[in-house]
């Protein structure tokens, strides 16, 4: 993904991933991920989510809504450091 802004590119393909390890965690209940930053990029939580797990950003602030995930930082704002959170299924 190449994003321009003020006359610099930046290509994003390849920068960052959401490494879930084994699937076998994702029929559990509660799933806990912490996000960690090797540099201070800005970014918005909600879509690393949902491209990390495969959902549409739609459908994650679906879950922001009913409850199922859960953070103790605004999921939809732009963040540059490390953050955590909740989903429940």
């Amino acid at each position: 993904m190449l994003r321009r802004r003020n006359r610099i590119a930046l290509d994003w393909a390849g920068a960052w991933r959401l490494d879930t390890g084994k699937t076998d965690h994702l029929d559990r209940e509660v799933i806990d991920v912490a996000v960690r930053f090797g540099a201070r990029i800005p970014v918005r939580p909600v879509r690393l989510i949902a491209e990390g797990c495969g959902l549409s950003r739609a459908e994650v602030g679906r879950l922001i809504a009913e409850g199922s995930l859960v953070s103790g930082v605004r999921l939809d704002a732009r963040l540059t450091g490390d953050f955590t959170f909740t989903l429940k299924r």
